[in-house]
């Protein structure tokens, strides 16, 4: 009973912050779930994935979007359909020696978490008018590679698309809030099945099945989190959202430094 509870204020707290920035905060689940939860090996990815599909469709349904952006999801959510599968079978293999994983992570979230936080101190602001949306085949190979990597953390690929869009593509936040939850949910969906489908064939490194009471627990807190997100959403500038999503990446990141070094 102890740990639901702790999962749902776990889950309610990383969506509150996480949904302002268009990802859904289960990058910062990550170390709770091994240090708090008592989750172990790819299982931790796994279970991240189902905080996201239970948390982030509503999210995504009050996500700003703008017009004509259709085509835009359609992209993205069909890239990260294969990606997931791919990431998730690098978890159970190359991925399943804890400290590879933690290297992954820190390789991929602190470059990005470090140069959002750097514009967001320069005060830098994008409008969606003075960057061109991303060409679909640059998109889908976005997509296809956040997918990957996402799927393989576990964070879903919007937690990795969002901070590319943003900073490397000139992106306003507000802009890439609905690609990003897109991707985290199609990864999330796709993951969970190749998880799931992984350890009952017994491919890789158990334990790979998602623990399903954590991550739901988790996800119905992330569902009140949302909300309580939106409504910080509708208050604050980009600056201060650019600000969060690059703490987001870098307390994640410098979280499993402290853990590589113990």
């Amino acid at each position: 009973m102890t740990e639901v509870a702790l999962a749902l204020l776990a889950g309610f707290l990383v969506a509150a912050l996480g949904t302002p920035v268009g990802v859904s905060g289960a990058v910062f689940l990550l170390p709770l779930q091994a240090g708090v939860l008592g989750v172990s090996g790819p299982a931790v990815s796994a279970t991240n994935l189902v905080f996201n599909a239970v948390s982030t469709p509503l999210a995504l349904l009050r996500a700003p979007r703008p017009a004509g952006r259709r085509g835009e999801l359609l992209v993205v959510a069909g890239a990260c359909v294969p990606a997931a599968v791919a990431g998730a079978y690098g978890r159970v293999t190359l991925f399943a020696d804890p400290a590879r994983f933690r290297l992954l992570v820190i390789a991929v979230l602190a470059p990005l978490g470090v140069q959002l936080l750097v514009r967001a101190v320069r005060g830098a602001r994008l409008r969606d008018r003075d960057a061109p949306p991303v060409a679909a085949f640059r998109l889908a190979l976005l997509a296809l590679v956040t997918g990957m990597v996402g799927g393989t953390i576990g964070i879903g690929g919007g937690s990795m698309l969002a901070p590319v869009l943003v900073a490397l593509a000139g992106q306003s936040v507000a802009r890439a809030a609905p690609l990003a939850l897109t991707s985290t949910l199609a990864t999330s969906l796709s993951g969970l099945v190749a998880y799931t489908m992984f350890d009952a064939l017994h491919i890789g490194t158990p334990p790979a099945a998602p623990v399903w009471h954590v991550g739901i627990a988790t996800g119905l807190g992330g569902v009140a989190g949302a909300l309580a997100g939106a409504a910080v959403a509708r208050r604050i500038g980009e600056r201060v959202l650019t600000l969060l999503l690059g703490t987001t990446a870098t307390v994640t990141a410098a979280a499993h430094v402290v853990q590589l070094a113990q």
